[in-house]
């Protein structure tokens, strides 16, 4: 993504009022680089003419060309320009010139080229086996901390894996990311398991480091600072002379770093622009290398990304990068393309549910063939199609199609769940007839959660429903939540009940009884209110009691109090603590800004909002009405009109769920320019420490960030806000604050969060905030704005215990994998599954199955954990069917050992933050 209209970028994500602002950032920060990167050997500081150090060695030139799906143009005109100047001339330069090679960032750009070139493919292997071309090894180059885990993980399946299949006998060992200023936590972990040794990145201090995640593993990583910035000497040159300069004082930027930290001196050149077009460097190669040793200059050479880190991996004293480095490009997905993003979140999860179901559906059924393997690779295709591309010239139509590949992704996987635990529900030896509700927990603990499920009532009038316990035979009590007229005399009801103790990655089975309600409405109104006793008609809607609306409310849990635009109190009886500080916002209170930037852009830090125009629901009275007040749950609610929306915000408490439910809707939003929507929740804490979920780990703010700055990437874009300070952050399922033992928890369905006031920076408490929408803009000149008008809904989950986010982890995934429910016709089948089961358990907390599946390549299954508290972990993985081998693979299935099993269980040790992944063959 190449801002080749900078100026204009700069200036449409500027308003006037804070014009004076950005002039004064910027020559701050450009007299700032000194203080950023203070060793005098570092390359974006170096003033040298020596380069002695490389006599001898090598100047690897890379050539590529980075491509995003689309941004420069539309994604077809794009993928017709990779092929009309890049892949094709490149095939045609590498058949006549043998020094030649190239780079390839991405292997979806192999996929795109050969449906348009299926009559190249030979060539592409021929000069892919040489080591003359290279694809990289990744599928797309995506925002990381975007995608859940294994959505990460498919990077590498799409990539390497398929590129193995696709081009056999060829090696692909390095990946590039080469835009994206933020690497994911994990993502050293994921490439290295995945057999990628080496990374190209950019928008980074100059160097080759060794980035590490928290287990350990790393890869070697190299970046020249700004991509197209360190090729910009270069593509500028327009005399052999004006090119060799060039090159030599790329080598004197570089010689004391190389000499300080011992490297080999063969020093890689990453030549690549925004669509740029392969170079052959041929009159210059010629007279550089002829005048090499006499002048003691180091060769010219054309290389692999991957060779020309393979030439200097050796023991090195290469600069180590611990940790997540937050993205500053976060507003470009979630915040500004909430319902795409909505949708992938939900796809992402709803995949790896799909694959656990449909592995133990194929196991029961006896047959491979059941999994649905076709459907599983087009799925994950479109869940991680959307690159780090969006907006850009034509971009609407690039982020429709981004979102349409979300929601396809989600449909073929809703369709697959569904048809999985159909499949196992008819399994099941039913102990009663009638109706069954089958509650089935996609995730790898036990948990006791709200339930839901629709019934049609087929014209049945005064139609009511008991739920029953199978396995302890007591009726729960339920709700009726919803009604919905299907046809003339059709309604759908749905219930919510509270399903206990439903097991890991397993089932547990109800029993629906219909009755008829009385008719007295007299009697359906004493009935339907709340008592201590098990309800009698369940779902008959309750009586709203006149206490219901009084300005407080408390259960078993939380006592809280009603305020303008929120809640005022929110009291932990358990903990006996108040949780809230509403002196400035109340708890759940939305409020809107100003939000004026872009997406991406050469900016060098989060662009911030600014109280311009500043507006929160709390300066409004609050008309709170008690909605629901059932036995499960009891709920209130109130609508308010602002200036570019109506809120409508719903707060609901359950009898038996220590949690309270924040629901938003942010309706028939305008889409007025540069305005930022969040909600609020301001704690009672001082000396926070924050932590948030991302791909399979935790960050602690503060801690697990890259040490410093990320520093100089170019003169104009100096990265010096240390890395602990970026704020806000992408978030997978949960985010948390937590001081003095106690912890608050927020369960999101956003992708980005904050933690600081934007209101008053230097406030001594945390406000956790979901960033909800910002109608910013793309920085591409002829770009789109981001502006999404019309209705937006999300849901928030708060709860509170002792000590800290390792608490909360479980707690903090359930609302975004909640328990999925099936209704089927209840027969005895002698011989079934029992009316509850778990498939996969593990028996520590603090290790997650992140998915269980069919192997790609063979008849077997893979499970995969992850350790996510830090701690090195003996677990033990018990299934009910019987282990006949067990090997341990890398992270894409390959390079299996076998390994002790017992039977239908095995015990290993996960490492502290470690991914590892089994492979199993089940006695048939």
């Amino acid at each position: 993504m190449w801002a080749s209209n900078n100026f204009v970028c700069l200036i449409n994500s500027i308003s006037m009022s804070n014009f004076i602002k950005f002039a004064f950032i910027t020559i701050f920060t450009i007299g700032s680089i000194n203080m950023v990167a203070q060793n005098n050997y570092r390359p974006a500081t170096a003033k040298s003419n020596q380069h002695s150090y490389f006599k001898g060695g090598k100047i690897n030139i890379i050539n590529s060309s980075h491509q995003d799906i689309a941004w420069m143009d539309s994604i077809g005109a794009c993928e017709k320009w990779r092929d009309e100047n890049m892949i094709t001339p490149v095939l045609n330069i590498l058949a006549n010139n043998l020094q030649f090679c190239f780079t390839v960032e991405d292997a979806l750009c192999l996929k795109e080229y050969l449906k348009r070139h299926p009559e190249k493919y030979a060539d592409i292997l021929k000069f892919t086996k040489e080591g003359r071309l290279e694809w990289g090894a990744t599928y797309c180059e995506p925002y990381e901390s975007m995608y859940d885990g294994e959505a990460l993980i498919r990077q590498t399946y799409l990539g390497i894996k398929w590129l193995k299949k696709a081009l056999p006998g060829c090696d692909f060992l390095c990946a590039y990311n080469e835009d994206v200023p933020g690497r994911a936590l994990q993502m050293p972990q994921i490439l290295l398991k995945s057999g990628i040794k080496y990374l190209h990145f950019s928008r980074h201090e100059p160097g080759i480091y060794r980035w590490f995640s928290p287990d350990g593993s790393n890869v070697l990583a190299y970046t020249p600072g700004q991509y197209y910035e360190a090729s910009l000497p270069v593509e500028q040159a327009k005399t052999d002379g004006e090119t060799r300069s060039a090159f030599i004082n790329y080598l004197n930027s570089w010689n004391s770093y190389y000499k300080y930290n011992k490297i080999i001196p063969n020093l890689p050149f990453y030549y690549s622009l925004d669509w740029s077009k392969p170079n052959e460097f041929k009159s210059i190669f010629k007279t550089w290398n002829e005048n090499s040793k006499i002048e003691k200059l180091p060769t010219l050479n054309f290389s692999t990304g991957s060779q020309a880190l393979m030439a200097i991996d050796n023991n090195a004293k290469f600069e180590k990068l611990n940790g997540e480095r937050p993205n500053v490009w976060l507003y470009i997905h979630g915040p500004t393309h909430e319902k795409a993003l909505t949708a992938s979140r939900k796809a992402n999860r709803m995949l790896i549910a799909a694959e656990k179901f449909a592995s133990v559906n194929s196991i029961l059924n006896g047959d491979f063939s059941v999994y649905p393997q076709n459907e599983f690779t087009k799925s994950w295709e479109n869940a991680i199609y959307p690159d780090h591309g969006w907006g850009g010239k034509h971009g609407d139509l690039t982020d429709l199609t981004f979102r349409n590949s979300f929601e396809t992704a989600l449909n073929i996987s809703n369709n697959v769940f569904q048809n999985s635990i159909n499949g196992i529900a008819q399994a099941i030896d039913f102990k009663k007839d009638g109706q069954a509700v089958v509650v089935f927990n996609p995730l790898s603990w036990e948990r006791t959660d709200k339930a839901e499920i629709s019934i049609n009532t087929y014209g049945k009038e005064n139609q009511s429903f008991k739920i029953i316990d199978a396995i302890s035979g007591v009726e729960v009590p339920c709700q009726q939540i919803r009604s919905v007229a299907t046809k003339e005399t059709d309604e759908v009801v749905t219930l919510i009940f509270v399903a206990e103790k439903v097991p890991s990655m397993g089932y547990k089975t109800y029993y629906l009884q219909p009755f008829m309600e009385a008719s007295s409405t007299e009697d359906a109104g004493a009935r339907g209110g709340y008592t201590n006793q098990i309800p009698q008609q369940p779902t008959n809607p309750s009586t709203i009691e006149a206490l219901a609306n009084s300005d407080s409310f408390e259960n078993q849990f939380y006592k809280i109090t009603f305020g303008n635009g929120g809640l005022k109190s929110i009291y932990d009886k358990q903990l006996q603590k108040e949780l809230l500080n509403t002196d400035k916002f109340q708890g759940g209170e939305v409020f809107q800004l100003e939000s004026v930037g872009n997406g991406a852009g050469e900016f060098a830090d989060v662009q911030p909002t600014s109280m311009n125009g500043f507006e929160q629901v709390g300066q409004y009275k609050s008309h709170w009405s008690c909605s629901e007040y059932g036995p499960v749950k009891k709920s209130w609610e109130f609508t308010q009109q602002t200036k570019f929306a109506s809120i409508h915000q719903k707060i609901s408490l359950f009898e038996n769920l220590k949690q309270i439910e924040f629901d938003v809707d942010i309706l028939g939003f305008s889409g007025e320019h540069y305005r930022e929507y969040r909600m609020a929740f301001p704690l009672n804490q001082t000396s926070s420490k924050i932590a948030y979920e991302v791909p399979m780990g935790v960050v602690e703010v503060g801690k697990d960030e890259i040490k410093g700055a990320a520093g100089f990437s170019k003169s104009s874009q100096i990265y010096s806000t240390e890395c602990t300070k970026v704020h806000p952050r992408e978030v997978q399922d949960w985010f948390n604050a937590s001081s003095n033992n106690t912890s608050v928890n927020i369960s999101s369905s956003v992708a980005v969060f904050d933690w600081i006031d934007p209101t008053n920076m230097s406030n001594a408490y945390p406000v956790l905030q979901p960033v909800l929408l910002a109608s910013r803009r793309s920085c591409h000149g002829e770009g789109n704005f981001y502006l999404q008008p019309g209705n937006h809904s999300y849901t928030f989950t708060f709860t509170s215990g002792t000590g800290d986010w390792k608490n909360s982890i479980q707690s903090g995934k359930q609302p975004n994998m909640p328990l999925q429910t099936i209704l089927v016709k209840a027969q005895n089948r002698k011989g079934g599954l029992p009316e509850s089961q778990s498939f996969v358990k593990v028996d520590k907390n603090n290790v997650i199955v992140s998915t269980m599946k069919k192997t790609d390549d063979e008849d077997n299954y893979i499970i995969r954990l992850y350790e996510v508290a830090g701690e090195d972990t003996d677990v033990t993985v018990t299934l009910p069917f019987t282990i006949e081998k067990l090997c341990k693979t890398d992270m894409i299935e390959e390079n299996g050992k076998e390994i002790q099993m017992n039977g239908n269980s095995f015990t290993t040790k996960i490492g502290h933050n470690a991914i590892e992944t089994f492979k199993l063959q089940l006695k048939k």
